[in-house]
Protein backbone atom coordinates (compact mmCIF):
# COMPACT_ATOMS: atom_id res chain seq x y z
CA UNK A 1 0.00 0.00 0.00
CA UNK A 2 2.84 2.38 1.17
CA UNK A 3 4.63 1.68 -2.68
CA UNK A 4 1.30 2.87 -4.02
CA UNK A 5 1.00 5.96 -2.14
CA UNK A 6 4.47 6.87 -2.72
CA UNK A 7 3.84 6.46 -6.46
CA UNK A 8 1.30 8.78 -7.03
CA UNK A 9 2.97 11.10 -4.87
CA UNK A 10 6.35 11.34 -6.16
CA UNK A 11 5.00 11.27 -9.94
CA UNK A 12 3.78 14.35 -10.37
CA UNK A 13 6.55 15.63 -8.51
CA UNK A 14 9.15 14.07 -11.23
CA UNK A 15 6.90 15.07 -13.95
CA UNK A 16 6.91 18.61 -12.70
CA UNK A 17 10.61 18.90 -12.95
CA UNK A 18 10.91 17.88 -17.08
CA UNK A 19 8.14 20.71 -18.03
CA UNK A 20 10.68 22.59 -19.55
CA UNK A 21 9.34 20.09 -22.24
CA UNK A 22 6.41 21.19 -22.85
CA UNK A 23 7.14 24.40 -24.72
CA UNK A 24 8.99 22.23 -27.54
CA UNK A 25 7.42 19.13 -27.26
CA UNK A 26 4.30 19.67 -26.31
CA UNK A 27 2.54 17.03 -28.15
CA UNK A 28 5.27 14.47 -26.64
CA UNK A 29 4.86 16.23 -22.85
CA UNK A 30 0.85 15.51 -23.48
CA UNK A 31 1.50 11.82 -24.08
CA UNK A 32 3.47 11.48 -21.06
CA UNK A 33 1.64 13.47 -18.73
CA UNK A 34 -1.43 11.22 -19.22
CA UNK A 35 0.34 8.24 -19.47
CA UNK A 36 1.87 8.89 -16.04
CA UNK A 37 -1.76 10.15 -14.89
CA UNK A 38 -3.64 7.11 -15.79
CA UNK A 39 -0.53 5.32 -13.58
CA UNK A 40 -1.84 7.35 -11.14
CA UNK A 41 -5.36 6.39 -11.35
CA UNK A 42 -4.63 2.39 -11.49
CA UNK A 43 -2.47 2.66 -8.62
CA UNK A 44 -4.76 4.99 -6.65
CA UNK A 45 -7.81 1.99 -7.73
CA UNK A 46 -5.40 -0.83 -6.85
CA UNK A 47 -4.92 0.32 -3.37
CA UNK A 48 -6.38 -1.50 -0.70
CA UNK A 49 -8.77 0.26 1.92
CA UNK A 50 -7.17 0.00 5.37
CA UNK A 51 -7.14 1.55 8.81
CA UNK A 52 -3.33 1.14 9.07
CA UNK A 53 -0.99 4.30 9.68
CA UNK A 54 2.37 4.14 7.55
CA UNK A 55 5.20 6.15 8.96
CA UNK A 56 7.92 8.00 6.69
CA UNK A 57 10.86 9.36 9.02
CA UNK A 58 12.54 12.51 7.75
CA UNK A 59 14.67 12.55 10.63
CA UNK A 60 13.37 15.77 11.79
CA UNK A 61 9.90 15.44 11.19
CA UNK A 62 7.22 12.16 10.83
CA UNK A 63 5.50 11.59 7.97
CA UNK A 64 2.24 9.63 8.16
CA UNK A 65 0.31 8.09 5.46
CA UNK A 66 -3.31 5.86 5.35
CA UNK A 67 -6.03 5.12 2.85
CA UNK A 68 -9.34 4.43 4.92
CA UNK A 69 -12.46 5.04 2.71
CA UNK A 70 -12.40 8.39 2.37
CA UNK A 71 -8.61 8.50 1.27
CA UNK A 72 -9.78 5.60 -1.47
CA UNK A 73 -12.42 7.72 -2.78
CA UNK A 74 -10.60 11.27 -2.90
CA UNK A 75 -7.19 9.97 -4.23
CA UNK A 76 -9.18 8.54 -7.27
CA UNK A 77 -11.05 11.38 -7.72
CA UNK A 78 -8.12 13.70 -7.26
CA UNK A 79 -6.44 11.01 -10.74
CA UNK A 80 -9.81 11.42 -12.51
CA UNK A 81 -9.58 15.66 -12.20
CA UNK A 82 -6.00 15.45 -12.83
CA UNK A 83 -6.34 13.06 -16.45
CA UNK A 84 -9.36 15.89 -16.97
CA UNK A 85 -7.55 18.62 -16.88
CA UNK A 86 -4.29 17.35 -18.90
CA UNK A 87 -7.28 16.75 -21.65
CA UNK A 88 -8.45 20.24 -21.30
CA UNK A 89 -4.96 21.97 -20.84
CA UNK A 90 -3.63 20.56 -24.21
CA UNK A 91 -6.04 22.64 -26.63
CA UNK A 92 -6.27 25.25 -24.28
CA UNK A 93 -2.44 25.73 -23.89
CA UNK A 94 -1.73 25.93 -27.63
CA UNK A 95 -4.39 28.87 -27.53
CA UNK A 96 -3.82 30.92 -25.06
CA UNK A 97 -0.66 30.72 -23.47
CA UNK A 98 2.82 31.40 -24.96
CA UNK A 99 6.23 31.09 -24.45
CA UNK A 100 7.72 30.52 -20.53
CA UNK A 101 4.50 30.50 -18.80
CA UNK A 102 3.59 27.12 -21.11
CA UNK A 103 6.48 25.82 -18.73
CA UNK A 104 5.37 27.58 -15.76
CA UNK A 105 1.63 26.46 -16.05
CA UNK A 106 2.38 22.82 -16.15
CA UNK A 107 4.81 23.20 -13.71
CA UNK A 108 2.90 24.40 -11.06
CA UNK A 109 -0.28 22.06 -12.02
CA UNK A 110 1.67 18.91 -11.43
CA UNK A 111 3.15 20.35 -7.91
CA UNK A 112 -0.73 21.58 -6.90
CA UNK A 113 -1.60 17.45 -7.54
CA UNK A 114 1.52 16.03 -5.85
CA UNK A 115 0.13 18.21 -2.47
CA UNK A 116 -3.40 17.15 -3.08
CA UNK A 117 -2.57 13.45 -3.57
CA UNK A 118 -0.52 14.32 0.10
CA UNK A 119 -4.00 15.45 1.37
CA UNK A 120 -5.93 12.67 0.39
CA UNK A 121 -3.32 10.31 1.81
CA UNK A 122 -1.97 12.00 5.13
CA UNK A 123 -2.28 10.06 8.26
CA UNK A 124 -2.72 12.78 10.73
CA UNK A 125 -3.07 16.36 11.52
CA UNK A 126 0.76 17.18 11.26
CA UNK A 127 0.93 15.70 7.89
CA UNK A 128 -2.32 16.81 5.94
CA UNK A 129 -1.32 20.56 7.20
CA UNK A 130 2.20 20.43 5.50
CA UNK A 131 0.75 19.28 2.43
CA UNK A 132 -1.94 21.81 2.98
CA UNK A 133 0.39 24.85 3.89
CA UNK A 134 2.82 24.14 0.97
CA UNK A 135 -0.04 23.66 -1.62
CA UNK A 136 -0.99 27.01 -0.53
CA UNK A 137 1.89 28.30 -1.57
CA UNK A 138 1.72 26.61 -4.99
CA UNK A 139 -1.07 27.37 -6.44
CA UNK A 140 -0.76 31.09 -5.84
CA UNK A 141 1.50 31.34 -8.67
CA UNK A 142 -1.30 30.05 -11.12
CA UNK A 143 -3.16 32.70 -10.38
CA UNK A 144 -0.99 35.19 -11.64
CA UNK A 145 0.41 33.75 -14.34
CA UNK A 146 -0.80 36.71 -16.62
CA UNK A 147 -0.06 39.77 -14.58
CA UNK A 148 -2.46 42.57 -14.46
CA UNK A 149 -3.95 44.34 -11.75
CA UNK A 150 -6.81 42.22 -11.39
CA UNK A 151 -4.47 38.50 -11.28
CA UNK A 152 -2.26 40.75 -8.82
CA UNK A 153 -5.27 41.55 -6.45
CA UNK A 154 -6.65 37.91 -6.49
CA UNK A 155 -3.27 36.67 -5.87
CA UNK A 156 -2.64 38.98 -2.90
CA UNK A 157 -5.97 37.99 -1.52
CA UNK A 158 -5.40 34.36 -1.69
CA UNK A 159 -2.13 34.39 -0.11
CA UNK A 160 -3.32 36.15 2.58
CA UNK A 161 -6.18 34.49 3.74
CA UNK A 162 -5.30 31.09 3.38
CA UNK A 163 -1.59 31.97 5.07
CA UNK A 164 -3.35 34.13 8.16
CA UNK A 165 -5.87 31.66 9.02
CA UNK A 166 -3.50 28.75 8.25
CA UNK A 167 -1.24 30.01 10.96
CA UNK A 168 -3.33 32.18 13.32
CA UNK A 169 -6.33 29.51 13.36
CA UNK A 170 -5.59 26.14 11.92
CA UNK A 171 -2.31 25.41 13.12
CA UNK A 172 -3.04 26.68 16.69
CA UNK A 173 -5.48 23.83 16.57
CA UNK A 174 -3.36 21.39 15.96
CA UNK A 175 -0.79 22.34 18.73
CA UNK A 176 -3.67 22.91 21.34
CA UNK A 177 -4.23 18.98 20.71
CA UNK A 178 -0.78 18.57 20.65
CA UNK A 179 -0.59 20.63 24.19
CA UNK A 180 -3.55 18.01 26.13
CA UNK A 181 -2.67 15.22 24.50
CA UNK A 182 -4.60 14.35 22.25
CA UNK A 183 -3.39 11.97 19.38
CA UNK A 184 -3.83 13.66 16.19
CA UNK A 185 -4.05 10.71 14.21
CA UNK A 186 -6.80 9.69 11.80
CA UNK A 187 -7.80 6.29 14.01
CA UNK A 188 -10.91 5.80 16.01
CA UNK A 189 -9.69 6.73 19.22
CA UNK A 190 -11.61 7.41 22.60
CA UNK A 191 -10.12 11.20 23.06
CA UNK A 192 -10.78 11.21 26.81
CA UNK A 193 -9.60 14.96 27.21
CA UNK A 194 -12.07 16.28 24.58
CA UNK A 195 -14.81 14.23 25.93
CA UNK A 196 -14.63 16.07 29.27
CA UNK A 197 -14.30 19.21 28.02
CA UNK A 198 -16.97 20.78 25.82
CA UNK A 199 -15.80 24.17 26.10
CA UNK A 200 -12.91 23.84 24.80
CA UNK A 201 -13.51 21.09 22.41
CA UNK A 202 -15.87 23.69 20.56
CA UNK A 203 -13.23 26.11 20.76
CA UNK A 204 -11.23 23.80 18.56
CA UNK A 205 -13.24 23.09 16.48
CA UNK A 206 -14.31 26.62 15.72
CA UNK A 207 -10.50 27.14 15.05
CA UNK A 208 -10.63 24.09 12.47
CA UNK A 209 -13.87 25.47 10.61
CA UNK A 210 -12.61 29.02 10.19
CA UNK A 211 -8.70 28.01 9.68
CA UNK A 212 -9.34 25.75 6.83
CA UNK A 213 -10.28 28.54 4.97
CA UNK A 214 -10.90 26.59 1.81
CA UNK A 215 -14.29 25.57 3.16
CA UNK A 216 -15.14 29.11 1.99
CA UNK A 217 -17.89 30.21 4.84
CA UNK A 218 -17.97 33.82 5.77
CA UNK A 219 -16.36 35.89 6.60
CA UNK A 220 -13.58 34.07 4.14
CA UNK A 221 -15.02 33.41 1.14
CA UNK A 222 -13.69 35.95 -1.59
CA UNK A 223 -10.45 34.82 -2.40
CA UNK A 224 -12.46 32.03 -4.39
CA UNK A 225 -14.66 34.57 -6.40
CA UNK A 226 -11.57 36.47 -7.05
CA UNK A 227 -9.40 33.80 -7.79
CA UNK A 228 -11.89 33.00 -11.41
CA UNK A 229 -9.68 35.61 -12.66
CA UNK A 230 -6.94 32.72 -13.61
CA UNK A 231 -6.49 30.97 -16.61
CA UNK A 232 -9.85 28.35 -16.86
CA UNK A 233 -7.92 25.07 -16.02
CA UNK A 234 -6.41 26.89 -12.57
CA UNK A 235 -10.01 27.30 -11.62
CA UNK A 236 -11.23 24.64 -12.88
CA UNK A 237 -8.63 22.55 -10.41
CA UNK A 238 -8.78 24.54 -7.48
CA UNK A 239 -13.02 24.52 -7.40
CA UNK A 240 -13.14 20.68 -8.46
CA UNK A 241 -10.40 19.26 -5.90
CA UNK A 242 -7.50 20.89 -5.08
CA UNK A 243 -8.16 23.72 -3.47
CA UNK A 244 -11.88 23.98 -2.06
CA UNK A 245 -12.33 19.77 -1.92
CA UNK A 246 -9.05 19.35 0.65
CA UNK A 247 -11.15 22.01 3.38
CA UNK A 248 -14.23 19.42 3.27
CA UNK A 249 -12.14 16.76 3.69
CA UNK A 250 -9.77 17.10 6.48
CA UNK A 251 -13.13 18.58 8.21
CA UNK A 252 -14.94 14.93 7.46
CA UNK A 253 -11.37 13.57 8.64
CA UNK A 254 -11.74 15.32 12.23
CA UNK A 255 -15.07 15.25 12.67
CA UNK A 256 -15.05 11.15 12.46
CA UNK A 257 -11.48 10.12 13.95
CA UNK A 258 -10.48 13.37 16.52
CA UNK A 259 -13.84 13.92 17.73
CA UNK A 260 -16.02 10.97 16.68
CA UNK A 261 -19.45 11.42 15.18
CA UNK A 262 -21.16 11.08 18.56
CA UNK A 263 -19.38 13.71 20.59
CA UNK A 264 -20.11 15.72 17.34
CA UNK A 265 -23.14 15.44 17.25
CA UNK A 266 -23.82 16.12 20.77
CA UNK A 267 -21.72 19.36 20.11
CA UNK A 268 -23.74 20.62 17.21
CA UNK A 269 -27.03 19.59 19.06
CA UNK A 270 -26.10 22.63 21.17
CA UNK A 271 -25.97 26.14 19.49
CA UNK A 272 -23.03 27.76 21.55
CA UNK A 273 -20.30 24.82 21.16
CA UNK A 274 -21.42 23.65 17.28
CA UNK A 275 -24.50 24.02 16.83
CA UNK A 276 -23.95 27.70 15.69
CA UNK A 277 -22.40 26.28 12.47
CA UNK A 278 -25.68 25.17 10.89
CA UNK A 279 -26.24 28.40 11.06
CA UNK A 280 -23.12 29.73 9.41
CA UNK A 281 -23.37 27.60 6.86
CA UNK A 282 -27.35 28.42 6.07
CA UNK A 283 -26.21 32.10 6.17
CA UNK A 284 -23.52 31.64 3.79
CA UNK A 285 -25.43 29.17 1.44
CA UNK A 286 -27.96 32.40 0.94
CA UNK A 287 -25.88 35.10 0.93
CA UNK A 288 -23.97 33.11 -1.83
CA UNK A 289 -26.96 32.17 -3.81
CA UNK A 290 -28.14 35.63 -4.06
CA UNK A 291 -24.58 36.54 -5.46
CA UNK A 292 -24.64 33.84 -7.89
CA UNK A 293 -28.17 35.61 -9.09
CA UNK A 294 -26.77 38.25 -9.41
CA UNK A 295 -23.60 38.21 -10.83
CA UNK A 296 -23.79 38.40 -15.31
CA UNK A 297 -19.82 36.65 -15.05
CA UNK A 298 -20.03 32.97 -15.98
CA UNK A 299 -17.28 32.05 -13.89
CA UNK A 300 -18.12 33.81 -11.01
CA UNK A 301 -21.23 32.31 -10.68
CA UNK A 302 -19.87 29.17 -11.18
CA UNK A 303 -17.50 30.17 -7.96
CA UNK A 304 -20.65 31.64 -6.05
CA UNK A 305 -22.64 28.24 -7.08
CA UNK A 306 -19.33 26.17 -5.23
CA UNK A 307 -19.73 28.16 -1.85
CA UNK A 308 -22.99 27.19 -1.70
CA UNK A 309 -22.77 23.73 -2.24
CA UNK A 310 -19.72 23.82 0.29
CA UNK A 311 -22.11 24.88 2.87
CA UNK A 312 -24.37 22.05 2.14
CA UNK A 313 -21.48 19.92 2.62
CA UNK A 314 -20.02 21.10 5.60
CA UNK A 315 -23.46 21.11 7.50
CA UNK A 316 -23.92 17.95 6.45
CA UNK A 317 -20.44 16.60 8.17
CA UNK A 318 -21.97 18.22 11.34
CA UNK A 319 -25.01 16.61 11.49
CA UNK A 320 -22.50 13.43 12.21
CA UNK A 321 -23.99 10.40 11.35
CA UNK A 322 -22.78 7.88 8.65
CA UNK A 323 -25.57 8.51 6.22
CA UNK A 324 -24.97 12.59 6.39
CA UNK A 325 -20.84 11.76 6.02
CA UNK A 326 -21.95 9.43 3.12
CA UNK A 327 -24.17 12.10 1.48
CA UNK A 328 -21.30 14.72 2.04
CA UNK A 329 -18.68 12.11 0.54
CA UNK A 330 -21.09 11.52 -2.28
CA UNK A 331 -21.66 15.34 -3.30
CA UNK A 332 -17.97 16.11 -2.92
CA UNK A 333 -17.56 13.62 -5.67
CA UNK A 334 -20.52 14.48 -7.95
CA UNK A 335 -19.98 18.26 -7.50
CA UNK A 336 -16.40 18.04 -8.50
CA UNK A 337 -16.62 16.57 -11.67
CA UNK A 338 -19.94 18.73 -12.62
CA UNK A 339 -18.23 22.00 -11.16
CA UNK A 340 -14.80 21.03 -13.76
CA UNK A 341 -16.87 20.92 -16.11
CA UNK A 342 -18.76 23.84 -15.69
CA UNK A 343 -15.25 25.59 -15.85
CA UNK A 344 -14.00 23.92 -19.08
CA UNK A 345 -17.38 24.75 -20.97
CA UNK A 346 -16.86 28.78 -19.50
CA UNK A 347 -13.10 28.83 -20.64
CA UNK A 348 -14.33 27.34 -24.81
CA UNK A 349 -16.99 30.13 -24.24
CA UNK A 350 -13.98 32.47 -23.65
CA UNK A 351 -11.52 31.50 -25.43
CA UNK A 352 -13.15 30.35 -28.47
CA UNK A 353 -16.03 32.96 -28.73
CA UNK A 354 -15.00 35.69 -26.47
CA UNK A 355 -17.90 35.12 -24.28
CA UNK A 356 -17.81 35.77 -20.56
CA UNK A 357 -21.18 36.61 -19.72
CA UNK A 358 -24.65 34.55 -18.95
CA UNK A 359 -26.14 37.63 -21.44
CA UNK A 360 -23.68 36.83 -24.62
CA UNK A 361 -23.78 32.89 -23.34
CA UNK A 362 -27.76 32.86 -24.06
CA UNK A 363 -27.31 34.39 -27.74
CA UNK A 364 -24.82 31.43 -28.78
CA UNK A 365 -27.19 29.27 -27.17
CA UNK A 366 -29.04 27.97 -30.13
CA UNK A 367 -25.32 27.24 -32.61
CA UNK A 368 -23.67 25.38 -29.40
CA UNK A 369 -26.81 22.81 -28.25
CA UNK A 370 -24.05 19.88 -27.28
CA UNK A 371 -22.31 22.49 -24.72
CA UNK A 372 -25.28 24.02 -23.74
CA UNK A 373 -26.93 20.38 -22.78
CA UNK A 374 -23.57 19.63 -20.89
CA UNK A 375 -23.73 22.97 -18.78
CA UNK A 376 -27.53 22.48 -18.14
CA UNK A 377 -26.64 18.63 -17.20
CA UNK A 378 -23.93 19.72 -14.51
CA UNK A 379 -26.27 22.79 -13.43
CA UNK A 380 -29.15 20.10 -12.70
CA UNK A 381 -26.79 17.80 -11.15
CA UNK A 382 -25.65 20.18 -8.70
CA UNK A 383 -28.56 21.61 -7.39
CA UNK A 384 -30.17 17.88 -6.82
CA UNK A 385 -32.73 17.04 -9.61
CA UNK A 386 -33.50 13.88 -9.03
CA UNK A 387 -31.73 10.76 -10.61
CA UNK A 388 -28.76 12.65 -11.83
CA UNK A 389 -25.44 12.27 -10.17
CA UNK A 390 -25.77 14.89 -7.82
CA UNK A 391 -28.98 14.00 -6.30
CA UNK A 392 -27.68 11.31 -4.51
CA UNK A 393 -25.66 13.17 -1.89
CA UNK A 394 -28.06 15.79 -1.58
CA UNK A 395 -30.97 13.16 -0.67
CA UNK A 396 -28.62 11.60 2.03
CA UNK A 397 -28.03 15.26 3.34
CA UNK A 398 -31.96 15.35 3.45
CA UNK A 399 -32.92 12.31 4.74
CA UNK A 400 -30.09 12.95 7.48
CA UNK A 401 -31.61 16.13 8.28
CA UNK A 402 -34.44 15.23 8.93
CA UNK A 403 -33.75 12.55 10.70
CA UNK A 404 -31.89 14.82 13.35
CA UNK A 405 -34.50 17.70 13.30
CA UNK A 406 -31.92 20.33 11.80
Amino acid sequence: MLENITTQLLLPLILSQFCFLAKKYNSWFFVIQILISIICLESSISLGISQKIFTVDLGFFNLKFMCDIYSYFFGILVSVVWILTILYSHSYVNREIRGKKITKFFYYINLTIFCTYGNAYSGNLETFFLFYFVMILLTAPLIILDINKSTARAYRLYLKTHIYTSILLFLPAIILLKYFKVNTDFISDDNDFLLQNHGLASLIMFLFIFGVAKNCVLPFHKWITRSTVASTPVSALLHSVAAVKSGSFVIIKIVVYIYSLNYTKFLSENFFLCGWIFYLCGITAVYSAYRAYKTTKLKSRFAYSTISQLSYILSSIFIANKLAIMGAVLHIISHSLCKITLFFIAGIFSSVYGVHSTKEASKLAPHLKFWIACLAFCGASIIGIPYLPGSFGKDLMIISEMQTHH
